[in-house]
């Protein structure tokens, strides 16, 4: 069972009145046995021969053999918060049977506690036989039916990835079940994924037992096979082969720790995909194997079955129990047993320390180009590559065009606003009509990008071209100001390579390919050091996803760029940009690239920023390592909520359309965010002057810069619809509560630790609440923190607040802070936000149950504000 400190981990549960608690430890001497400190000093160890010996070490009464006040208090809080997960369910009834390891009970558990004859029956449990047969049916030996029972359970969760992400919070979760429950959910959690890998592993007639680290706080497993236990971590995929290749089992590892780290690459391949093997064995080797853990067995059989009650518990009646008042007990204390500073933590998220990386500053390759003047080389050096020199950018992504038609000295391709009627060429924008002319302009200079290029590589920076992949402007009308002028002659002339009933390009159609690989050599032909391929402008790429034709795309474009690059006597870097997540359901299967090594660089990013504020890279990340390509996640320019981009004649009219405006501090958190999943750099997605008017981007490269910035925080748009309470009466009053996660990359003890004072206020955009109404928010567990109603001064009663995200109005984009309506900012202690993941709990309660205008939350945001202690006392 994983303890809420550590990464993803859920802990469990107990009635109020119900804690006598048992405990154990043991100390490793190094060659030397087992050392617990049971028993009373200064007296031989008794061994427990028998199984009536062995009830003083087992459940509650082993609390008694605890000496050591910090592990006995450890273990109580381990107790409790098993029974509160689980009641007096299957496994906290287990909890009861546990016996701890300890000088006393060592020889007992490993010879005569768990049987080596199993008891299961032929017929017990059909399906479970089916799935055994499945998993197994490959198999020769027990060792390898035991490692594919141990990846099934390690990969149970990627039957539903919304199970595991960056920000899952367990709010829908049921704990508890039985095998064929755990299997349908799926199962994530290690307290009972250690059953069911008994239980698979006992209808192979392999004997099993669960183990359970009780201070570290995490379940696990031994299975006897080849005549000899074997420690396997079903969750996490971990186990340990000794020199003469037989497992290790946790005997073996508590004697000699030193084999941890001395694994095989064979070995640190089966980890899990949420991990790495360097940050499990690092917990193993702290931890779980620490001289001052507890570690106690517990027997398991299908055929026990009616003993145990498989029902379940709800994550609200887990919450109610008081879930996190416990949790928070249980981590402090264990790092303090462990001996590990509250920035251990912190600094395995991600699994590597925090480092500087390099930016990546790209460009639309469009707005570079509107001016009011006739724009020259030099001008083009200073103001757009020149501004990058010492600083933290090392590649320059340079746009090639908007739409499909091209900003550069192509060839191939339609050069922006070329071919166009004057009649047409007058439908556009001021500055759209510029851009034509500087691009020519430039052109006959030597061309934009040559030029860029060549004063680049003089002041040390790379330079890659991207093109983005489908941008095409629909609907294909000649009254369409976007159809005409940023939709290139190939597509007109060509609706047969069209998806059907789009005017976006189907990449099955092999012209559509080559027109687009002939674009990306005319570029690499021109000297840049990489090709970007932007595939997150814009899906979809075909009527019918198909990523076995894109991956032969990819192919394709290295093998070309290959060749190109041997001419220049250089490696011409591919970079991908695609959506982090439903990548497949497009036909990118980025993670082919990867391993095929056809790409250098994956830039992950939303598919639209107004719907994710965070974007977890963990699984990219992963990939990287196992594949070596680089991770550079992309920072957008703007939320996006509204499009705020200039429409033909906004500049006779006057009228402007205003976004919600993304903040400096939105910046600083989801930098942090990306520098604590381990990224190797980090991409700016901005128009082309945003560098020269936002110096402070330099600093996202720098963790030390970021890591005590004051933060905004905002909990992913997408989460928050529909957003409305559901009411339902209770008592005198109408209630409803919703609960929102919040994924966060500040550790405030460390900064507190360093000299900070920390304030933090949660930012709602509610309508005003009526004096009947009022909402209580609670923040892990913590809480309430009440927001009562009011007439509201010098507002209206129940002012609307909008939502650009549902909402279809067209009036309020012209006024500048139509965003504003309904804010609201409360305080929250600062104390009840954790690293990482965090869960906002909203309980909202009225006299009645009005429907004509219900209460509803648009956005929740977190605001972080530092300022050192000494600028506190002046």
């Amino acid at each position: 069972m994983l303890v809420r400190y550590i990464k993803d981990s859920r802990v469990a549960t107990v009635e109020k009145n119900s804690i006598v608690f048992l405990l154990a430890f043991f100390m490793i001497l190094k060659g030397f046995s087992l050392n617990a400190g049971t028993g009373t000093k200064n007296n031989a160890v008794k061994k427990a021969l028998t199984s009536k010996d062995i009830q003083a070490f087992t459940g509650a009464a082993a609390a008694n053999k605890i000496e050591d006040e910090e592990q006995r208090e450890a273990y109580l809080l381990n107790y409790k918060q098993l029974e509160i997960n689980y009641g007096n369910n299957v496994d906290f009834q287990l909890r009861k049977e546990q016996v701890i390891l300890c000088p006393e009970t060592e020889d007992y558990l490993y010879s005569k506690f768990t049987p080596l004859r199993t008891r299961y029956k032929k017929g017990t449990r059909p399906r479970l036989e089916k799935i055994v047969r499945d998993i197994t049916g490959q198999c020769k030996t027990d060792r390898e039916k035991v490692l594919a029972i141990t990846r099934f359970c390690r990969d149970l969760y990627k039957k539903n990835p919304e199970v595991y992400s960056a920000d899952y919070l367990f709010t829908d979760y049921v704990y508890g079940g039985t095998e064929e429950q755990l299997i349908d959910k799926p199962e994530i959690l290690c307290e009972t994924l250690g059953r069911l890998m008994v239980a698979l592993c006992e209808i192979c007639s392999i004997p099993g037992r669960v183990v359970m680290h009780d201070i570290g706080g995490h379940i696990c497993s031994e299975v006897h096979v080849d005549n000899h236990w074997a420690y396997i971590d079903p969750r996490t995929g971990i186990y340990f082969l000794k020199k003469d290749g037989s497992f290790a089992s946790v005997r073996d590892l508590l004697q000699d720790p030193s084999i941890i780290n001395l694994q095989s690459n064979e070995v640190k391949a089966d980890v899990s995909d949420m991990w790495t093997w360097e940050y499990r064995a690092s917990k193993c080797e702290k931890m779980f194997f620490n001289p001052r853990e507890i570690t106690g067995f517990q027997n398991y059989s299908l055929m026990d079955a009616g003993k145990y009650n498989y029902s379940q518990l709800t994550a609200k009646e887990v919450r109610d129990a008081g879930l996190f008042t416990i949790n928070k007990k249980y981590n402090d204390i264990c790092f303090k047993i462990f001996g590990l500073t509250s920035d251990w933590e912190e600094n395995h998220w991600g699994n590597r320390p925090l480092k500087k990386i390099p930016l990546v500053y790209r460009h639309d390759g469009f707005t570079t180009y509107f001016t009011d003047f006739l724009m020259d080389r030099d001008y083009l050096e200073k103001n757009y590559v020149d501004c990058f020199e010492n600083s933290n950018v090392e590649i320059i992504e340079w746009g090639l065009g908007p739409g499909s038609v091209f900003c550069f000295e192509t060839k191939v391709g339609q050069i922006f606003g070329n071919g166009l009627t004057h009649a047409q060429l007058s439908m556009l924008r001021e500055g759209d009509r510029w851009a034509n002319k500087n691009v020519n302009h430039l052109i006959a200079q030597g061309g934009p990008l040559r030029i860029a290029v060549e004063r680049a590589h003089q002041l040390g920076l790379e330079i890659f071209a991207r093109l983005e992949m489908n941008h095409e402007y629909g609907p294909a009308d000649p009254n369409n100001w976007d159809w005409v002028g940023f939709v290139g002659k190939f597509n007109k002339a060509h609706p047969e390579y069209r998806i059907p009933g789009t005017v976006m390009l189907d990449f099955k159609h092999e012209e559509v390919r080559d027109f687009k690989k002939a674009i990306l050599r005319e570029a690499a032909e021109l000297g840049v050091d990489g090709i970007s391929m932007d595939f997150a402008v814009y899906p979809p790429f075909f009527e019918k996803p198909d990523s076995r034709i894109m991956t032969r795309f990819v192919r394709d474009i290295r093998e070309m760029l290959d060749e190109v690059g041997q001419r220049q006597n250089q490696r011409v870097r591919l970079m991908v940009r695609v959506p982090f997540e439903r990548y497949q359901a497009i036909g990118l299967d980025w993670e082919t690239w990867a391993k095929e090594k056809l790409v250098d660089i994956i830039v992950p990013t939303h598919y639209a920023p107004s719907t994710n504020f965070d974007i977890p890279v963990e699984e990219f990340v992963q990939v990287a390592k196992e594949s070596g390509v680089l991770v550079y996640p992309s920072t957008f320019l703007g939320l996006g909520f509204v499009d705020d981009d200039p429409q033909p004649g906004d500049d006779e009219t006057g009228q402007k359309r205003y976004d919600k405006p993304k903040t400096r501090e939105m910046f600083y958190a989801q930098a942090l965010l990306f520098h604590r999943s381990g990224i190797d750099g980090l991409q700016l997605a901005f128009s082309a002057d945003e560098w020269n008017e936002r110096t402070w981007l330099n600093e996202l490269a720098d963790p030390e810069k970021v890591k005590y910035a004051d933060k905004h925080y905002m909990v992913d748009p997408i989460k928050m619809n529909p957003g409305t309470f559901q009411l339902s009466k209770k008592g005198d009053r109408y209630s409803g509560e919703s609960v929102f996660p919040l994924r966060i990359g500040d550790n405030i003890p460390v900064a507190r630790e360093k000299g900070y004072e920390i304030t933090s206020h949660l930012v709602l955009y509610t309508r005003n609440l009526r004096l009947d109404e009022k909402m209580e928010v609670y923040v892990n567990g913590n809480g309430p923190v009440v927001i009562p109603g009011s007439e509201g001064e010098g507002q209206e009663k129940h002012e609307t607040v909008i939502n650009p995200s549902i909402d279809n109005h067209s009036s309020f984009l012209f006024e500048k802070d139509w965003w504003q309506r309904g804010r609201r900012q409360v305080a929250i202690n600062e104390d009840w936000w954790r690293l990482e993941n965090n869960e906002i709990r909203i309980v909202y309660s009225a006299e009645s149950d009005k429907r004509d205008n219900p209460l509803s939350i648009t956005w929740i945001e977190l605001l972080l504000n530092y300022s050192e202690k000494e600028e506190l006392v002046n």
